[in-house]
C-alpha cells in the first residue's frame, strides 16, 4: 500500500533528491529512496521540540539537558543518542540565549497522497522587531549546502509564510557536523524570499519528489496542476 506510515518532511528532499534537490531525477532517487528506506530507522530528535520553549528562554542548565535527554540506556551502543540529543540542545540554548519570544508551532502532519508530511518549522521567533518562521537541522551526518538552503527557504516561504499576515522570514539553524567526523557547529541563514530559488523551480522540485515516491511505493501517483498547494494546511 502506498505510503505504509512512512513520514517525511522538507529536509527529506535535500537528503534523498539525486543528482540533487534542484536538478531532481525521479527514477534515480526512487532508487536512493528504496535502499535509504530499506536500511531501517534514522536518529529521531522528536523529544527536543515540545522542550524548545525551555531551552530558547536560556533557563535549561546542563544538568537539566543531561537530564531531560538521555532516554537511551549507558552503553556504547546506544548512549551516543544522548550525547546526540544533549549537543543539539546546547547549541540551540546557547544560541537563542533567552532572547526574544517563542511561538511553537503545532500543525500536525499533513496525509499526502498517502503518506505524511511532518510540518518544515519548528515556530516562530520574534525578536528585536522581526519574527522568523524557524527550521531546524538537527540532524549530524546531513550538512546544508547552498543549494539546500535556498532550497529550504522557499519552502519556508510557501508554506508557512506567504499567508502570513506577520510575514515572518525564513530562518534556517543547521546543527549538523560540516565534515564527516567533525563536530557539530551551528550555522544560522537568514533567508528573505529573494534569496530563496524560485517557485517554479521549487514547484518541480516537489512534482519529482512526488513521482520518486510513487516510483518506490512510498505514494500515489498524481497529475495535479499544482503540488505545492498539496502540502499547505487545509
Amino acid at each position: 500500500m502506498a505510503g505504509r506510515g512512512k513520514f517525511f518532511e522538507l529536509l527529506d528532499l535535500p537528503k534523498f533528491a539525486y543528482p540533487s534537490v534542484t536538478g531532481m531525477d525521479a527514477g534515480l532517487t526512487a532508487n536512493n529512496l528504496s535502499e535509504r528506506l530499506a536500511g531501517g530507522g534514522f536518529m529521531s530528535y522528536q523529544m527536543i521540540w515540545p522542550r524548545l520553549q525551555q531551552i530558547m528562554s536560556g533557563l535549561a542548565t546542563d544538568a537539566y539537558i543531561s537530564t531531560a535527554f538521555s532516554p537511551y540506556p549507558d552503553d556504547p551502543k546506544q548512549s551516543w543518542k544522548n550525547d546526540a540529543l544533549q549537543d543539539v540542545a546546547r547549541l540551540l540554548r546557547d544560541y537563542f540565549g533567552g532572547r526574544g519570544r517563542w511561538y511553537p508551532h503545532v500543525e500536525k502532519p499533513k496525509k499526502v497522497l498517502g503518506f505524511w508530511f511532518k510540518p518544515s518549522i519548528k515556530g516562530v521567533w520574534w525578536v528585536d522587531g522581526k519574527g522568523y518562521a524557524v527550521l531546524i537541522n538537527p540532524r549530524k551526518g546531513q550538512p546544508l549546502f547552498p543549494d539546500h538552503v535556498r532550497f529550504l527557504a522557499r519552502g519556508i516561504y510557501e508554506l508557512h509564510c506567504v499567508e502570513d499576515p506577520n510575514d515572518p522570514v525564513p530562518l534556517i539553524i543547521d546543527v549538523s557536523a560540516p565534515e564527516l567526523g567533525k563536530r557539530r557547529i551551528l550555522r544560522t541563514y537568514e533567508m528573505p524570499v529573494e534569496k530563496a530559488i524560485s517557485l517554479d523551480e521549487f514547484d518541480d522540485a516537489l512534482r519529482q519528489f512526488l513521482n520518486a515516491l510513487a516510483l518506490a511505493g512510498v505514494a500515489l501517483p498524481t497529475d495535479t496542476a499544482d503540488v505545492v498547494s498539496l502540502f499547505k494546511k487545509p
